[in-house]
């Protein structure tokens, strides 16, 4: 089989049983079982495929009809512009998520610009570490610290750590924050923030693969929001700064909880496509 009639099979395949995005899918997973870029594919569109290859590719095709999420087939995503380890064991990076940590980046590299010593940073929920770790990379006066509950996406933290070979960056076992010392600059979150009775109405890839723990927020979403603001002036310095994740409509709740704990400088932030995506706040020393 030439790579021409590779790609147009996977495509057919995936279209017929109804996978979003099968034209990109298909392409995406010939890219990485070929071993070859879309510049070579069109060099190469004519020649044969090894007959061991083709098997694995369709194995793979099949898999995802399933709806088994291309990002565990492909076991690794891209996030910030840095390759992550991705499996079952951790939420899949996304776009989305990205707004969190160009945020946090930004809050770094002007606020904390001329700071006095290493920014210290906290990456609370960090499933992957994808946005812990791509703070660290970006920001080079950090000291960030990855903390999880789940040992498994711990596991998949270190070896994304090493991956990117992130020296400024550990990680901890902690249940919000339980075994968090001290105190920090500031603290990205993105915690479980899907209402417990939507998650069985989200798609396939989401909720038969994704990790249950990491989606669900409690009956309205908002439990961890509040477990998290309600003991966090213990954990960030003043004039230090406080990020959400937030569900698309969870902007208003999450903000009005931050005020009421005497937050200021609060600000929503929004996604590619518009959604309220994020939100933010500072400790200021008058206030709390």
């Amino acid at each position: 089989m030439k790579y021409a009639e590779l790609v147009r099979q996977g495509q057919a395949k995936l279209f017929k049983a109804g996978v979003a995005n099968s034209d990109f899918d298909a392409w995406v997973l010939v890219e990485k079982i070929c071993n070859i870029s879309r510049t070579e594919y069109f060099i190469k569109m004519h020649d044969p495929v090894d007959e061991e290859v083709v098997g694995r590719y369709f194995a793979a095709i099949d898999k995802r009809i399933t709806h088994y999420p291309l990002q565990y087939i492909l076991g690794e995503w891209e996030f910030m512009g840095l390759t992550f380890k991705v499996n079952e064991k951790v939420l899949i990076p996304r776009q989305d998520t990205e707004i969190l940590a160009e945020k946090a980046v930004n809050i770094i590299s002007t606020v904390f610009e001329n700071y006095n010593g290493e920014v210290k940073v906290l990456d609370l929920c960090t499933g992957s570490g994808c946005v812990g770790i791509s703070i660290g990379k970006m920001c080079k006066n950090t000291r960030v610290l990855c903390a999880d509950i789940s040992e498994d996406a711990l596991s998949v933290c270190k070896e994304n750590i090493e991956l990117n070979n992130a020296e400024n960056v550990t990680l901890i076992k902690s249940n919000l924050f339980d075994n968090i010392e001290g105190k920090f600059n500031v603290i990205v979150c993105n915690p479980p923030y899907i209402k417990t009775d939507v998650i069985d109405t989200l798609m396939i890839e989401v909720k038969d693969h994704e990790p249950r723990m990491a989606l669900d927020g409690g009956e309205d979403g908002l439990k961890y929001y509040r477990e998290i603001i309600d003991v966090l002036k213990n954990y960030l310095e003043y004039d230090g700064y406080i990020l959400f994740e937030i569900g698309r409509e969870q902007a208003e709740e999450v903000k009005e909880m931050l005020r009421v704990h005497a937050y200021t400088e609060l600000q929503v932030l929004k996604d590619l496509l518009n959604n309220d995506r994020a939100v933010v706040g500072v400790r200021r020393k008058q206030y709390v």
